[in-house]
């Protein structure tokens, strides 16, 4: 995924990374968890979407603003992100 490919990832080694998860917060609170290989190591990380424009309107015209989607899940609406605020990057503990 494109706007993700140039996170630098603290990883000590190579299988730590399988320790980080990324979390998508919309601007209402709303949270979707994706993890490292999610997104980086399987076919989910090439159907993440960011959208910044919709039947022609810009993303400042867009009531939703950024809206962060995974069609390829089975129930797309869970995963479903409306009016993207911040994407926090952490580590299982």
């Amino acid at each position: 995924m494109d706007v993700l490919k140039n996170l630098d990832f603290q990883a000590e080694a190579p299988r730590v990374l399988s320790e980080f998860y990324l979390t998508f917060i919309g601007a209402d609170g709303y949270k979707v968890v994706f993890s490292w290989n999610e997104i980086f190591n399987s076919p989910t990380g090439k159907n993440l979407y960011f959208i910044t424009e919709k039947a022609g309107e810009l993303l400042t015209e867009i009531e939703d603003r950024i809206i962060f989607i995974a069609p390829n899940d089975f129930k797309t609406g869970r995963r479903f992100v409306k009016g993207l605020a911040k994407i926090v990057v952490d580590r299982v503990q």
